[in-house]
């Protein structure tokens, strides 16, 4: 029973023993850039759940597909082809926001940075857009949680203290106004920042830049109708039907036409 006992020890510090050398040898770098891996195939998954049950009421989208591999072998799309190439489509170039983190800039705020980016990108908000405006709102405040859920777990130990970034802005040359932004071609395709719309994650109203062109759907332009309606309607009842029904009452009221003949009474000075 003793040696069966030390066999099972052996067995198991044999087991542990890899692990317990990986975690020890993981870098700071290492651990973040899984961390942002997993947040990122997170965040793809979440976008697509939403999409897709949103858009199938008896189906769902199954809880075990967290990677992009596995989200690339699902075919549940009730022979919808178009549906499936959208979904394909943005399987994969979603999975390229994992190129953009571990490269250059390691830290915490371009760790945020990058992140944030994928709820800003033109191919996420085209893959959302099926979806109503509301639930729109809801899946990118549940997805900005998960963001800060991630940043919370980001390892900031190998970060430059404020002393460092303000010595190394002041080694900077400036810049020159001719110099185009370094990176690949999708980023010097578009040179000037855009504007973005700002979604709360506190409930509140969004709040929309002034350079964005405001768009509206048809219940913008429904109330809008709907006011002018009742607008005209009150100026037609104030000018015609009030003044109409006014003549009609003093018609039916018999005193009110004795009132008008009687006339009032004259002074007479003679009798004084």
């Amino acid at each position: 029973m003793f040696q069966v006992r030390c066999l099972f020890l052996v067995v198991l510090l044999t087991w542990l023993a890899p692990v317990v050398v990986w975690a020890q040898v993981e870098t700071p770098a290492a651990a973040n850039k899984r961390l942002f891996d997993r947040t990122v195939d997170e965040l793809n998954f979440r976008t697509m759940e939403t999409v897709y049950d949103k858009t199938f009421t008896r189906r769902k989208f199954p809880v075990s597909l967290r990677t992009q591999q596995q989200r690339r072998q699902f075919d549940d799309f009730n022979g919808n082809a178009d549906l499936k190439k959208l979904f394909l489509n943005y399987n994969d170039l979603s999975e390229r926001f994992k190129n953009r983190f571990g490269k250059g800039r390691t830290d915490l705020a371009e760790f945020e940075r990058q992140l944030n980016g994928l709820l800003i990108d033109k191919n996420f908000e085209f893959f959302i857009s099926v979806i109503p405006r509301d639930e729109r709102i809801a899946l990118i405040r549940a997805e900005q949680r998960i963001i800060k859920q991630a940043t919370a777990q980001f390892n900031a130990s190998q970060d430059p203290t404020p002393d460092e970034l303000a010595t190394d802005a002041a080694t900077v040359p400036p810049a020159d106004a001719t110099t185009l932004p370094s990176g690949d071609a999708s980023e010097l395709e578009d040179v000037a920042p855009q504007p973005e719309v700002v979604v709360p994650s506190s409930g509140g109203p969004i709040i929309r830049s002034a350079d964005v062109p405001s768009t509206h759907d048809w219940f913008d332009y429904l109330t809008l109708a709907l006011a002018l309606g009742s607008s005209l309607g009150l100026l037609y009842v104030l000018t015609s039907v009030l003044p109409e029904m006014r003549a009609r009452l003093n018609e039916l009221d018999p005193t009110h036409a004795t009132r008008s003949s009687d006339s009032l009474p004259s002074d007479r000075y003679e009798d004084e």
